[in-house]
This record gives structure tokens, C-alpha cells and sequence, in this order.
């Protein structure tokens, strides 16, 4: 694998504004609420009818989609602690079979030394493991604060490979990278968005891209303010300033993480997000015709209460829709049994 050294990492130095943009962020690192217990994170997949759902227009049998399990899945971490988060998982098909490509993070007890983005591929949605050549992660941790947030996608532009993650360095600067490979083993370094923290830029989580009609929509949250934003790029490169508010009626729930995916006909947008109290967060689908007008369905596709689940938090998740039905991989927090 040819994961180099990230040109221009460095240790940040705080600007003038570095205490403002330190209080701004205080939401994004947790502060303001009720301290966290260490819970264990991991994957679990969730099957759904994509018809019903407004997502396709017919169910048809598949071998790979009908094979799926629903349920709490083992996942290798190069740190071996088996504990993942923020999935992102695209659903390739051709002459020699069909596959799943995820992208995740581990995520042991919340350690964020340890979230950097690794790629892993299943031959049946359950059972992944990294591709010959690959060794995870991808690129290791920056030298300070985190990396996190991956997401991948294939470009139309080029055909390839492209996997967006934020390598976060609080207080000064967030970027949002992208990495792009020809082959899932070998991976180059472009600086997508450099946001200047310490002077009052944003600071995002969960960028989710998706192409569309010759242009690529980024969905993203901004923890200040909690408001989902997309931005919109007709040749791929992205504008700092240009994000805007997704047209959405959200109700009373807060977004925290977002995917979106594209089924037949409309597209789906994954929220995970809550009412009232952060740690316990609910996986939301709001659909689309067109990326751009959205309506929610109120009530939980899955819901961190459920017994079933066994859940005291779910998070970022992805999908796909497939030959009519919606395959959710879902993030995590849980309860060791006993």
C-alpha cells in the first residue's frame, strides 16, 4: 500500500481567536452534555422493504440481498479491539460476482487516536475483511487531535476510488481530505476544504458525497449550530463558503451524522440524531426526488429503544438499495451482555 506521510501536517499553533473557537467547539468534543460512559462501539445490518419505503419500485430476488442476516456483526479493526463506527459501504456487481466495499473507522471506547479510516470488502454484506494488498489503516493519526469520518464513494469522473475523511486539528485547522485509489490498495492525498478554525470557520462532521445529474452533493452537519448543509460542485472542487441549509423540516430532532444514498427512482437520507438527549441517538430516513427537496419520516427506520437491538445509542450509518430492498449497516453503542 502507498500511504506516504500527509504533506503539511504539523503541530497547530493557536491564532487570536483560538479561545473563541476552543468555546465554539466545546459542543462538538461532548462538553455541554451529561458525561459519557465508555460503552464498546460496533456494526450491525438491518433489511428493509425499499419499496414501501418509497425507495424503489419493484422487489426482485437476489441471491447476494435475500443472503443478508439482520444482526450485530464481527468486524476486524487493525487495532484488534473489534469495535467500529461510521460505516460507509458502496455495493459493486459485475461479470465475476458481487461484493461490498466498507470504509469504517475503529473506535475503541471512544479512542479517537485510533479512528482512522480502513477499507474493508464481503463477498455476502456480513463477513468483511481488508483486500489482498491493504493493510489498514489508511493513513495513521495526525499528530494531534483525530482523523474521523469516513466516506466513500466511486467517482464518476474517473472511475476510480474516492474516500472523503476530516483530519480534525482543533483549535487551528479541519480538512477535509480526500483520498482516491484505483485499486482500494493504493491511495493519494488531496486537501478537498481547509477550514481555518481559529478564525471562525465551521467545524463539520459526517461530509457525505453523492453524484447525481453531473454534479456531487456534500451533505455535512456543523456541530455549532447543529444544521445540516450541502454544498453542490459541477467539476469536483469545493468552495469553503459554499454551504446551504438542506431544504428539510426536521421537527424536533437534532442531526448529528448523515449518509445518503441513491435508490431507484428517489434517494434516502440517513440522520442519526435525537430528541432531547444526545447520548441516546435514533437512526431517521428522510427521502428525495432530487437531492434537494426532503421530507422525514417521523418516525425512527431504527430506534435505539427497541428491545431487539439491544442498543444505548445508535450513529452514523449507510445504506444501499438493492434489487428493492434497503440494506442498512448501522453504528453502535451497546452493553457487554452480563
Amino acid at each position: 500500500m502507498s500511504t506516504p506521510r500527509p504533506a503539511g501536517w504539523r503541530r497547530p499553533r493557536a491564532g487570536r481567536a483560538a479561545a473563541c473557537a476552543l468555546a465554539a467547539l466545546a459542543v462538538a468534543a461532548g462538553c455541554g452534555h451529561k458525561k459519557k460512559e465508555k460503552l464498546p462501539w460496533g456494526l450491525g445490518v438491518a433489511t428493509f422493504d425499499a419499496v414501501a419505503l418509497g425507495l424503489a419500485r419493484a422487489r426482485t430476488a437476489d441471491p447476494f440481498v435475500d443472503g443478508i442476516r439482520p444482526g450485530r456483526l464481527v468486524i476486524p479493526t487493525y487495532d484488534g479491539s473489534g469495535q467500529a463506527t461510521h460505516p460507509d459501504v458502496i455495493v459493486e456487481r459485475d461479470a465475476g460476482g458481487v461484493r461490498a466495499v466498507m470504509a469504517m473507522t475503529p473506535y475503541p471506547f471512544s479512542n479517537g487516536r485510533l479512528e482512522n479510516p480502513s477499507v474493508l470488502v464481503s463477498g455476502d454484506g456480513m463477513r468483511f475483511a481488508p483486500p489482498a494488498g491493504l493493510t489498514n489503516p489508511l493513513v495513521p493519526a495526525p499528530p494531534t487531535d483525530h482523523n474521523n469520518d469516513p466516506d466513500l464513494r466511486r467517482d464518476p469522473r474517473t472511475g476510480g476510488y474516492e474516500l472523503l475523511y476530516l483530519e480534525s486539528l482543533r483549535p487551528a485547522t479541519q480538512v477535509l481530505v480526500a483520498l482516491r485509489s484505483p485499486d482500494l490498495v493504493h491511495w493519494q492525498r488531496t486537501d478537498a476544504i481547509v477550514y481555518d478554525l481559529a478564525h471562525g470557520a465551521p467545524f463539520i462532521v459526517s461530509p457525505a458525497a453523492i453524484d447525481h445529474g453531473g454534479k456531487t452533493y456534500l451533505f455535512y452537519v456543523e456541530t455549532e449550530a447543529r444544521a445540516l448543509r450541502v454544498r453542490v460542485s459541477a467539476d469536483g472542487r469545493w468552495d469553503p463558503a459554499g454551504g446551504q441549509p438542506v431544504e428539510l423540516a426536521l421537527g424536533g430532532v437534532t442531526p448529528w451524522h448523515v449518509d445518503v444514498v441513491a435508490g431507484d427512482g428517489a434517494f434516502a437520507l440517513l440522520i442519526s440524531g435525537y430528541v432531547g438527549d444526545f447520548n441516546h441517538q435514533d437512526l431517521y430516513l428522510a427521502t428525495s426526488p432530487d437531492l434537494v427537496h426532503w421530507t422525514l419520516r417521523p418516525t425512527p427506520l431504527l430506534d435505539h429503544a427497541d428491545p431487539a437491538l439491544a442498543v444505548e445509542s445508535l450513529y452514523r450509518s449507510t445504506a444501499v438499495v438493492d434489487h428493492g430492498t434497503l440494506i442498512v449497516w448501522y453504528a453502535m453503542q451497546y452493553r457487554p451482555a452480563g
